[in-house]
């Protein structure tokens, strides 16, 4: 009779931490798809920068040459170079 008592007692016992390892293992697995989901969107993160990245040094390189600084003189600064006519429209405010 002592036999069946302490068998009831392991088969609970084994029950209960059989369902606790599930309600782990269910807790673990919203886990991992929410962290899933943070480094797919920190990945195109990366990837927004080093597109971001590649178009700077691109603009950097262009920066010194003859033409980009005619460019940003004509376009910041208003000039023009010698022997062009500018014509202003007088109806633009």
């Amino acid at each position: 009779m002592r036999l069946k008592r302490t068998s009831l007692t392991t088969k609970l016992l084994l029950l209960v931490v059989a369902v606790y390892a599930l309600v782990t293992l269910v807790r673990l697995q919203d886990r991992v798809r929410t962290a899933n989901a943070e480094v797919a969107a920190l990945e195109q993160q990366v990837i927004y920068a080093q597109q971001e990245q590649l178009l700077m040094e691109v603009a950097l390189r262009e920066l010194g040459t003859d033409e980009s600084i005619k460019t940003i003189a004509r376009t910041r600064l208003g000039m023009v170079e010698s022997g062009e006519i500018v014509f202003y429209d007088a109806d633009v405010q």
